[in-house]
C-alpha cells in the first residue's frame, strides 16, 4: 500500500505510521463519548485514524448548534454563512479554540472509507484567535475540495461513494476535530440527508 499524502505540503505517511486502530474514536485518548444523534438517518462516517497518537495539541473541539449537543454542524452553514450570522446557531462559534496551542499551520487529514488514496493537500494557516466559527468554516473549504476530487475518483466503499445520487456535500455535518500531534488533526464527520433544522 502507498503512503498518504505524498505531496510536498504533507508529511508522507507510510502503511506503518498508520493506527491499527479500526475507527476514529478508537485511536483517541481520552475516547470521546458515544455520540447518540437525535435525527434517525445521521450516521457517523467510520474512519481509521491518520497515525498513532502523539502528543494532542488540543482536546476536541466539538462543535455544536445551540441546544444540540454531540449532533454536529452542517458544513454547508460553515461554507454560505457570514461569521455574525454563525454566532447567532453555534455555541460558542467566537470563542478562540486555539489560543494555547502554538499552532500556525493545520494539516488536516481526511481518511474518508473508500476514498483513502486521494492525495490532496489539506492544509491552511491557523493563529492563537482563531475563533471557532472561522475553524469551522476552514475545515468546510477543505472538505468541499475532497469532495472535488472525490467526484472523479473511484470508491472502494459503495455505501459511502460522494457525488451525484450519493452522499453530498449538504448532507455533511462537521461533529468534532481531533488532534494527533503538532498540527495534524482529523475531524468527525457526520452524514445526514435530513435537511437541517436548528433550535434554539
Amino acid at each position: 500500500m502507498a503512503g498518504y499524502y505524498g505531496g510536498s505540503i504533507h508529511t508522507l505517511v507510510q502503511p506503518s505510521q498508520i493506527s491499527a486502530y479500526s475507527s476514529l474514536a478508537g485511536a483517541l485518548t481520552p475516547a470521546p463519548p458515544t455520540s447518540q444523534f437525535t435525527s434517525p438517518s445521521r450516521r457517523r462516517v467510520p474512519q481509521n485514524a491518520c497515525k498513532n497518537v502523539d502528543a494532542p495539541a488540543f482536546l476536541p473541539i466539538s462543535f455544536d448548534y445551540f441546544s444540540q449537543a454531540r449532533q454536529g454542524i452542517a458544513l454547508r452553514d460553515f461554507s454560505v454563512k457570514s461569521q455574525n450570522a454563525l454566532c447567532q446557531l453555534i455555541a460558542g462559534a467566537n470563542e478562540p479554540v486555539l489560543a494555547n496551542t502554538g499552532i500556525h499551520k493545520m494539516d488536516l487529514r481526511i481518511m474518508w472509507t473508500g476514498y483513502e488514496q486521494i492525495d490532496c493537500p489539506f492544509t491552511f494557516a491557523v493563529s492563537r484567535t482563531t475563533t471557532k466559527g472561522q475553524l469551522g468554516a476552514l475545515i468546510a473549504k477543505q472538505f468541499r475540495k475532497f469532495y472535488e476530487k472525490a467526484e472523479t475518483s473511484s470508491s472502494t466503499a459503495p455505501n459511502w461513494r460522494v457525488g451525484p445520487g450519493a452522499i453530498s456535500f449538504d448532507q455533511l455535518y462537521l461533529v468534532a476535530l481531533y488532534s494527533f500531534g503538532d498540527g495534524v488533526c482529523q475531524a468527525d464527520i457526520a452524514v445526514d440527508p435530513a435537511p437541517v433544522h436548528y433550535e434554539h
